[in-house]
């Protein structure tokens, strides 16, 4: 035992537990667990004034005793409780689908735009192009002018999970571009 812990550190346990369940301290839990915990510990403080004492056993025993059982009806219930609550995450912004014209035989290629308030993201998965080329995405808008979003460099047997933003709000492009070296791999016309 190292010095100044008590066989039992309330702060270090919990911690301990905390980790192991993957405890988020910022995350407010549901009315609904901490009512369920609470009638627990109630239950379990009106069943406790009722028991006989225990033979051989001293008082201060059987106060960390019931102190355990109340914790652990306690972790039992919020992980119950847990398993009911869905913990889906928030859905994503929505996005719109781009059909990409001219990817390369061999490849991949999935993108998708959002349509930001500040400008327009795109999202590109690419896989199976000539590795160890660097390419560029180009955003035109409806007047002809082209803004870069930024560039990826391809790599062999992966697939590239790339984000581009721009400042061009959506509803003013017209044409994004996959470029290497000014020549256009691959293209969305964009309605």
């Amino acid at each position: 035992m190292t010095e100044g812990r008590t066989p039992w550190d309330d702060e270090h346990e919990l911690a301990r537990l905390e980790k192991a369940l993957a405890h988020d301290p910022d995350r407010e839990p549901p009315i609904e667990r901490v009512e369920a915990v609470r009638a627990a510990a109630v239950r379990l403080r009106a069943g406790a004034t009722h028991a006989p004492p225990a033979r051989h056993q001293r008082p201060a025993r059987r106060g960390l005793l019931l102190g355990g059982i109340a914790a652990s009806a306690g972790l039992v219930a919020g992980y119950a409780g847990g398993l009911l609550v869905d913990d889906d995450p928030p859905a994503g912004p929505p996005t719109e689908a781009v059909a990409l014209d001219g990817v390369p035989d061999g490849a991949t290629a999935d993108a998708r735009l959002i349509n930001h308030t500040w400008g327009t993201e795109l999202m590109l998965d690419v896989r199976g192009l000539p590795p160890e080329r660097t390419y560029d995405v180009v955003y035109l808008d409806r007047g002809g002018l082209s803004t870069s979003a930024g560039s990826f460099r391809s790599v062999a047997g992966v697939l590239m999970v790339c984000r581009f933003n721009a400042a061009p709000l959506r509803a003013d492009l017209a044409t994004i571009e996959v470029r290497r070296s000014d020549e256009v791999v691959m293209s969305a016309r964009l309605a």
